[in-house]
């Protein structure tokens, strides 16, 4: 085959070598692509040949076809598809050629060998360890404390005096007792006006059986449809009266918008406190810690040269304020703002994130629970006592339940108000239907001074001008709904009850058994603590103070497989007791509590109940 082609003698076209030049010198790879490349040149040119060729051709046509409109026209076409064909042919050698010049060379790329290269070897730098640790706080103390606001300001730039929310509620409920006072007492008046209304103060006109005077032969001299009013002689009064009642409705419902935002205001705060037990209950043991081994853990940190950064988990609510003074003395301190600063220990710190190498251990040694306590006495050591308590969760419970019962007994005087409201509406109502068409008939159309038509008689209404036993009726649900709002407010467990001598038992609790241990428990250096604030769970197996063993961490309520919120035995000993005054009742409320229930339901360990998130100062 290659003889033979050796043998043919190829035109030389511009563009491309013939094959007699480059079949003997050129390497055996290339042959196949400047052949290739010979024959795409030759067909190019034949085609332009060709094409030209059919332009002259079809001129020749055009030029011997004058007179011979047909054959004119053939020409024409002839002329036309030669010049497309052409057009055609350049195009497509001008598009290969500016996609890529292979398409016309058409020769295959030489292959190069790839060189390897080895990876470099890098040196790592000596690094030295940095820890780092991001803390948010949690001031639960100072949330309990805004529950109540038992403060006036936290900056001494404001001069504007407010008065705390426990005075504002005793001064709201005092106020809606006193307008209750005056809606009964105007009630009971209306009821005694009505009394006094009579038919013998009414001018009959004529009847047959017992005619009026000035009447003669059935004839009526007064003018027809006229009588005297049956309550005339206390008419104004009852005017009077009634509108006295819309002054006091109007102040009581503006009392209402009052208490109403004041329930809302304490349901946002006590949602923030439950979320600062969950927050609380949910950090994980190691990463928990007091405000004074906050600060022993920054200045360590921070002599280090470590990294240590505290973050509020609301903005609102600051660990450090201003004191101020009292402006008078009392139950409740109204404080006047001045320039000494406060901190406030009852918080708690968590690590949420950072890179902490190592950190120094807490442990007591945890016993099963089962020993006695002489047992447990032996296996610990004096130095495993704890030397303070702290009772956050018993603290943070008693905050919960009182606020909610404090917010449950606004909400029932709020609707109980509304019923009073609407109980004076109806006696109003009623003392207005006081008419003298319950009285004696009368003429009310005449002829010629004859009764044509008269009223009702008055056998219709026996009990005279008014509906006195309606009104008998209304006037007792007024005092019955007055004797329930007095009862919300100054019952036994009224709300002046809970604000004179519940609230003042929290806050004198969480200053001196929770803030005063937190702060007390402390060492100066975090690395080297030798007693910290360790929750139930932690101390699990130690000597509280008293000489009693930690042996059981309980929870007041958990959540079951569905979600719901479901109360345990130790959480209704703390319902039971948490009206009690101060910790020391209320713990020994709790503790009997605990002990009949262990009887009951037959569970021993249920009387060593401590709350999980009591804390201790121990070693």
């Amino acid at each position: 085959m290659l003889f033979f082609v050796l043998e043919i003698i190829y035109p030389r076209i511009p563009g491309a070598l013939p094959p007699q030049d480059f079949l003997l010198s050129t390497a055996p790879e290339d042959i196949l692509s400047l052949y290739a490349k010979y024959l795409v040149n030759l067909a190019i040119w034949a085609g332009g040949i060709l094409t030209l060729a059919g332009l002259i051709y079809g001129g020749i046509l055009y030029l011997l076809s004058t007179g011979k409109p047909q054959r004119m026209a053939s020409a024409k076409e002839q002329i036309t598809a030669a010049f497309f064909g052409l057009l055609i042919l350049l195009s497509s050698f001008l598009i290969l050629k500016t996609l890529s010049p292979q398409f016309i060379n058409l020769k295959i790329p030489t292959l190069k060998q790839v060189q390897i290269l080895q990876k470099p070897v890098i040196l790592l730098p000596e690094t030295t360890a940095i820890n780092s640790s991001i803390e948010v706080e949690m001031p639960f103390g100072r949330i309990i404390e805004k529950i109540f606001e038992t403060y006036v300001s936290d900056y001494p730039a404001s001069k504007t005096k407010k008065t705390p929310r426990v005075e504002r509620i005793k001064n709201n409920t005092a106020e809606t007792q006193k307008i209750a006072d005056k809606l009964l007492q105007q009630s009971e008046d209306l009821k005694n006006y009505s009394d006094n209304c009579q038919c013998n103060q009414t001018r009959p006109c004529c009847e047959i059986s017992d005619p009026g005077p000035g009447c003669k032969d059935n004839a009526c001299y007064s003018k027809p449809g006229t009588t005297s009013d049956p309550c005339k002689k206390v008419r104004s009064s009852i005017q009077k009266t009634e509108d006295n009642n819309k002054i006091e409705i109007n102040n009581l419902t503006a009392q209402q918008i009052k208490t109403e935002e004041e329930v809302r205001s304490l349901k946002e705060w006590l949602e923030r406190l439950k979320r600062a037990e969950k927050f609380i209950k949910e950090c994980p043991l190691r990463s928990l810690s007091s405000l004074t081994q906050f600060y022993s853990k920054k200045d360590y940190f921070e002599s280090q040269k470590w990294t240590i950064r505290e973050t509020n988990f609301w903005d609102d609510v600051n660990i450090v304020f201003y004191t101020g003074k009292s402006a008078y003395t009392g139950t409740y301190y109204y404080q006047v703002p001045t320039k000494e600063i406060a901190t406030d220990f009852a918080t708690f710190y968590c690590a949420v994130s950072g890179a902490i190498e190592q950190q120094p251990s807490y442990a007591a040694p945890n016993l099963t629970g089962e020993e006695s306590e002489e047992e447990a006495e032996d296996v610990l050591s004096e130095k495993m006592a704890c030397s303070k308590e702290s009772p956050v969760g018993e603290i943070i419970d008693r905050t919960k339940r009182t606020t909610q019962f404090l917010i449950d007994k606004l909400e029932l005087l709020v609707s109980k108000d509304k019923e009073l409201i609407d109980a004076v509406d109806k006696l109003q109502v009623l003392v207005s239907q006081c008419s003298s068409q319950r009285c004696y008939s009368y003429c009310y159309e005449t002829s010629e001074g004859v009764c044509l038509k008269r009223a009702a008689n008055a056998s219709q209404y026996p009990e005279g001008p008014c509906p006195r036993s309606d009104i008998e009726n209304q006037i007792k649900e007024v005092q019955r709904i007055w004797q329930e709002i007095k009862d919300i407010i100054e019952g036994e467990k009224g709300i002046v009850f809970i604000t004179d001598e519940i609230i003042p038992e929290i806050l004198n609790d969480l200053e001196w058994n929770v803030r005063k241990p937190m702060k007390e428990c402390s060492s100066k250096d975090w690395a080297e603590q030798s007693r910290s604030l360790f929750n139930c769970i932690q101390t699990k197996g130690a000597i509280k103070p008293g000489g009693k063993v930690i042996s059981e961490c309980c929870r007041t309520e958990f959540l079951d497989n569905q979600g719901n919120l479901i109360q345990t035995p130790y959480g209704d000993c703390f319902q039971e007791c948490f009206l009690e005054k101060g910790q020391e009742k209320h713990r020994e409320c709790v503790q009997n509590c605990l002990d009949e229930k262990g009887q009951t339901l037959n569970d021993p360990e249920l009387p060593l109940c401590t709350h999980e998130l009591n804390f201790y100062c121990c070693p």
